[in-house]
């Protein structure tokens, strides 16, 4: 039996051997170039509250939100006379949401990076970023990010890993929810040929979610009743294998929930 102190050490090990072979984890200031409008819209769409891993944010969502709300009210005010710059007062509120926001995004990489190395999975880290409403500005690594991956208001943007390389389809179901960590009991239904969906029609600050499938089209194989897939297995992957026209294009039913294998459930927080 190994002791207490020899179980501590090797976790230390493990987490620091897993914590340099992971991308530091950014998040994207880029809602300092929002207008005032947009950004009091962007400033609304954060949620910490209730989030399970980023609970105690430098300003709560409600302060967050009240200084959103006063910068609007006063932009709204000079609507009047479109003419009139802005008044001191505005660009003085604009820059306190902004201190805010950024305040905010300094403790949420901090939190995102320590969870990327608990689990060792950059990916966690990048789910706890884009579900209380950032974006990750690790640009150079997006394209390996999967989950929801961008999100405004009413729509959110999704990615899934390929599960074999070459020709594939992706099934998608998504649709609102109670809240997080409970399926949806409606869901609606995409197809699409690229491993990404973008789901719009999200109702404000509502959970949605979505799980994915691939299908892999595979040799056709004809019977007496009908083109079945010929067997064919895919090593540590997860997909559905389908047959294929004789132009060998996949043969999808999107009104049939089965074969397709389907993976979690991601959730977010509708803008």
């Amino acid at each position: 039996m190994y002791s207490i102190k020899e179980k501590a050490l090797w976790l230390y090990v493990m987490l620091t051997i897993i914590s340099k072979n992971l991308p530091k984890i950014k998040v994207s200031r880029k809602y300092r170039k929002f207008t005032d409008p947009v950004l009091g819209d962007f400033a609304h769409g954060i949620k910490f509250a209730g989030d399970p891993d980023a609970t105690t944010p430098y300003n709560t969502d409600a302060a967050v939100g009240a200084l959103a709300d006063a910068m609007r009210a006063t932009h709204s005010g000079r609507q009047i006379n479109t003419s009139k710059p802005a008044t001191t007062t505005e660009k003085s509120e604009r820059k306190a949401l902004l201190q805010a926001l950024d305040e905010n995004a300094a403790y949420l990489e901090i939190i995102a990076n320590k969870v990327a190395v608990s689990k060792g999975d950059v990916n966690a880290g990048y789910t706890v970023v884009t579900r209380v409403g950032y974006e990750v500005a690790n640009k150079g690594t997006l394209s390996k990010i999967t989950g929801f991956i961008d999100a405004g208001v009413g729509w959110a943007h999704a990615r899934e890993a390929k599960s074999k390389k070459g020709v594939e389809a992706h099934i998608w179901e998504g649709g609102p929810t109670t809240g997080k960590g409970v399926p949806p009991t409606s869901v609606k239904r995409w197809v699409t040929l690229q491993r990404e969906c973008i789901f719009n029609d999200i109702p404000s600050n509502t959970v949605f979610a979505y799980h994915h499938a691939s299908v892999v089209p595979v040799g056709r194989k004809t019977t007496s009743s009908a083109i079945v897939a010929t067997a064919k297995s895919l090593v540590s992957k997860i997909a559905t294998l389908l047959p294929v026209s004789k132009s060998k294009h996949p043969i999808i039913d999107i009104n049939n929930g089965s074969p397709y294998n389907f993976g979690e459930w991601r959730y977010i927080v509708g803008q």
